[in-house]
């Protein structure tokens, strides 16, 4: 029997990844040519300053009200705004407000994160 041409996962299927509270959607999807989380970032909380060798990364704020930043630079954002960050430049996110903020973020080429987690960026077992 063929594989079906599509994937479906859903937020209470998926485990946040450990030490993070994030869920990553892109591996168990086998996506081959992006990886994407959606990141409930507590309030009062600043992600880790980091950057890509060779991936872009776009941040979609999806609800609540928090921030990027990018190298010394503060983003405001809005539900629905969105940043794209250039490989090679440091950023992360800001959460100063009174609730949670839920993030949508897609990067691209793949390589980099399968090569940090390949169990949990990389294709399904199945």
């Amino acid at each position: 029997m063929a594989q079906r041409p599509w994937r479906k996962v859903s937020w209470d299927g998926l485990v946040d990844y450990p030490g993070e509270t994030c869920r990553i959607y892109s591996g168990p999807l086998a996506c081959e040519h992006f990886a994407f989380i959606i990141n409930r970032q507590e309030t009062d909380t600043a992600g880790e300053m980091h950057a890509h060798d060779e991936a872009e990364e776009v941040y979609v704020l999806l609800r609540g009200s928090a921030a990027v930043r990018v190298e010394d630079e503060l983003i405001e954002m809005a539900p629905l705004d969105a940043v794209r960050v250039a490989a090679g430049v440091q950023h992360t996110t800001e959460n100063h407000s009174g609730e949670d903020a839920w993030w949508l973020v897609i990067g691209s080429p793949t390589d980099e994160f399968v090569a940090w987690d390949p169990v949990a960026y990389g294709p399904p077992a199945d």
